[in-house]
């Protein structure tokens, strides 16, 4: 019994010394952190040089912010500055990581924590022009990525069209290294759609001195390869003088001023400067060479498995079919002539040019087009300037194609007598014709030396045709694809002016009804030497199958 009190004695000492010891501890109410980031404009994709500004919303528990923070943010594990509000000029890349805000309370020693995810990419990787020039006798390649600045207009603030300039960008990015002199063209491929900086379009380069025709990285601009160097014998074949290269999926052409093709067919579409080009033959029809010298190249629509050209030595257009990724078959470097579906609207129109005969007609220039129809693939529409040589008679024909190696469907032929005296009689014309034609931009751009003309085919009677702009020098090149729906076209001029014209509708519109629009040009550069061409160089593939 004495044994049982003595235990009762203790437990109850025991009970009474832990409740006279909780009042000595100091119990702290927590001011716990709820961290949100709200990015700028909602964007997540920066490039290296862009200034982030995040100013974070907090909310306290306690509805009053604590006094002893400290602040801690980090990118990829970094940290990179200790402000509330973050400043920073983007120096490191990385795709779709960590942008943490850490605070810790001093007073608790608990410490919150926000995220987002963001990525930073190389300043040339993204959208943007790319002109290509000679300045001093010597090649240079610039890029213009295309982005804002702030201006004030009628005491309101706007964001309006700008560009971020780097001339000599190929220079830059090697150390001063020179690409050489005379270029001749550039085009873009694609090596993967998958991952990395690799996404990103590469370029071709084309030049007669220093390293000659290169593949230049589009994230880098370091040259990956050399045209020569791919050729079975470690050189050109005899007589080939490079003018344009083009990469598909699988297929490379490489096209010579003579418009001869020389093909070869790579393992994997990954493999841009690996198998080698054949020099033994060229691509032919019906066992006569191909002249690829008006070879309609969009390398963003690889929907149609291959490209199409106007072959001027059948007179007729031709497919060269590149590969099947529904079906997983390769047709790399066959060549097939399209097939005419609706051969009832030749019955109907015995006067119009036929795709698969164009003897008797010139064809001035024939660009691609997407289309859509009945919630299908987008599918190659085709629209060429042709010209009857018996008359002299313009006309604009339009015909699609849903596959290569499929037939074509021809559309309509219009006689456009608008274009008499622009086109021929020895001037100097270019073309270029919007990739979106169903997008509310259903035009084609063509110059005539120095003035440039906007045709729209969905216009008026006798306000399709509009003077759009009169340059002071004459225009070298001409590119469509600037922004969603090809709101914006670059230009170039033989004095070394880079234009960005605006094609919104109102813009153009203004133009029609009053001759011009102080909207018009969008942004102006000078100082590029002799531009040879411009291009509007996309970062991923769009609307393809690849």
């Amino acid at each position: 019994m004495k044994y049982i009190l003595a235990i009762l004695v203790f437990v109850v000492g025991l009970l009474s010394s832990c409740y006279e010891d909780k009042g000595n501890y100091d119990y702290q109410i927590m001011n716990d952190i709820i961290i949100t980031l709200p990015l700028p404009d909602g964007n997540d994709v920066f490039v290296l040089g862009d200034e982030i500004n995040i100013q974070p919303e907090l909310t306290f528990s306690q509805g009053v912010e604590s006094e002893s923070l400290t602040y801690s943010w980090t990118f990829d594990g970094t940290e990179i500055s200790t402000e509330p509000v973050l400043k920073w000029i983007v120096d490191k890349e990385g795709q779709y990581k960590d942008l943490r805000l850490a605070i810790k309370d001093q007073d608790t020693g608990v410490t919150y924590y926000g995220t987002t995810m963001i990525s930073v990419t190389s300043v040339y990787v993204n959208d943007g022009w790319v002109v290509l020039s000679e300045k001093d006798g010597k090649t240079m390649l610039s890029y213009l990525r295309s982005t804002t600045k702030e201006v004030e207009e009628d005491g309101n603030k706007k964001n309006v069209y700008d560009c971020a300039v780097t001339k000599d960008v190929y220079a830059l990015s090697n150390g001063g290294e020179m690409l050489g002199s005379t270029p001749v063209s550039i085009n873009q491929h694609f090596v993967t759609q998958w991952g990395g900086q690799d996404e990103t379009s590469w370029l071709w380069l084309v030049q007669k001195g220093g390293q000659g025709c290169v593949d230049i990285s589009g994230s880098t601009y370091h040259t990956e390869g050399r045209l020569a160097d791919m050729f079975i014998n470690g050189g050109y074949p005899e007589g080939f003088e490079p003018q344009q290269v083009y990469d598909l999926y699988l297929l490379s052409m490489a096209v010579g001023t003579d418009g001869r093709i020389y093909t070869r067919v790579k393992e994997s579409y990954e493999l841009f400067n690996t198998s080698q080009f054949l020099n033994d033959q060229v691509l032919s029809y019906n066992g006569n060479p191909i002249d690829g010298t008006m070879i309609v190249f969009e390398p963003s629509f690889m929907d149609q498995y291959g490209v199409l050209l106007y072959d001027k030595n059948s007179k007729r257009y031709l497919q060269v079919c590149d590969y099947d990724s529904y079906t997983g078959a390769v047709y790399s470097g066959r060549v097939t002539a399209p097939v005419v579906q609706n051969e009832e609207i030749y019955e109907a129109h015995p006067n119009w040019a036929r795709i698969d005969d164009m003897a008797g007609y010139k064809v001035h220039h024939v660009g691609v087009y997407a289309y859509q129809e009945y919630g299908s693939n987008v599918d190659g529409g085709y629209r060429a300037v042709i010209e009857k040589e018996s008359t002299g008679e313009l006309y604009i024909q339009d015909f699609r194609i849903s596959n290569y190696g499929k037939a074509a469907t021809v559309v309509s032929q219009n006689e456009v007598s608008e274009l008499k005296g622009i086109i021929g009689n020895g001037a100097k014309n270019l073309y270029s014709l919007c990739f979106y034609q169903e997008e509310g931009k259903p035009y084609l751009l063509i110059s005539r030396d120095n003035v440039l003309y906007l045709y729209k085919f969905d216009g008026d009677m006798g306000k399709r045709l509009i003077k759009l702009h009169t340059f002071t020098h004459n225009v070298t090149t001409i590119a469509t694809g600037g922004g969603s729906y090809e709101q914006y076209a670059g230009v170039g001029t033989e004095d070394g002016e880079f234009y960005v014209l605006n094609l919104y509708k109102d813009v153009i519109e203004e133009v029609i009804k009053t001759g011009d629009s102080e909207k018009k040009i969008a942004f102006k550069e000078r100082d590029f030497g002799n531009i040879v061409q411009v291009i509007y160089k996309l970062k991923t593939v769009r609307g393809g199958s690849w």
